[in-house]
């Protein structure tokens, strides 16, 4: 669960991570191949876009004053 802007962030950038590997390997894997090695890296896709929209979501916590 992201609990601060740095790892929104970091979430972010491991997201454009995964998005670069998976153009990559659409290029060099056949259709069949291709399908049973993004399936698990789509799903963590989700799952990290899914945390990013629950952080970005929730009420800002007050700055220490």
């Amino acid at each position: 669960m992201i609990q601060n802007d740095a790892q929104l962030h970091q979430v972010q950038a491991d997201i454009q991570k995964l998005w670069r590997f998976l153009e990559s390997a659409r290029q060099t894997h056949g259709s069949v191949d291709y399908e049973r090695l993004a399936a698990p890296y789509l799903l963590q896709i989700q799952e990290r876009q899914q945390e990013v929209l629950d952080y970005l979501s929730a009420k800002p916590k007050p700055a220490d004053a």
